[in-house]
């Protein structure tokens, strides 16, 4: 092989191997630049979701609802004697839950439901306040 085609094979490796890159880089750059308008959207769309009204009021809600429960219903109910119902266990072939009775117990029912969600909004509340400081 003489000189000048192994300067010529070498310059088009460098050059192939150059637009190569260029590719890659130009096809990086328009991932990055899709990742940042799906961002832009998601950020766009979560604005206009906070900004709608009635959420923020529902959720308030749902927050006193269980404090109520979980704070304040065991003790004003238990000034006031009312009597709470719940559903006794049928047979044990009764699969639908139609032969079980009705029973009065004294007292107020903490459900393990909304214990776990006082501590979800315990969390959350101490974990949104955690990320403003």
């Amino acid at each position: 092989m003489t000189l000048e085609l192994l300067s010529m094979l070498g310059g088009g490796m460098a050059g192939f191997l150059m637009r190569f890159i260029a590719a890659q880089s130009e096809a990086q750059a328009a991932a990055f630049q899709q990742v940042i308008q799906a961002q832009t959207a998601a950020d766009d769309s979560a604005d206009r979701a906070a900004a709608r009204s009635g959420g923020v009021w529902i959720r308030r809600a749902v927050v006193a609802a269980i404090l109520f429960a979980v704070v304040i219903a065991p003790f004003v109910l238990s000034f006031f004697h009312i009597p709470v119902v719940v559903e006794t266990e049928g047979p044990w072939w009764d699969v639908l839950g139609l032969l079980g009775g009705w029973e009065s117990v004294q007292g107020f029912i903490l459900l393990p439901e909304v214990r776990h969600s006082l501590l979800a909004i315990v969390g959350f509340y101490f974990g949104s306040s955690q990320v403003r400081s």
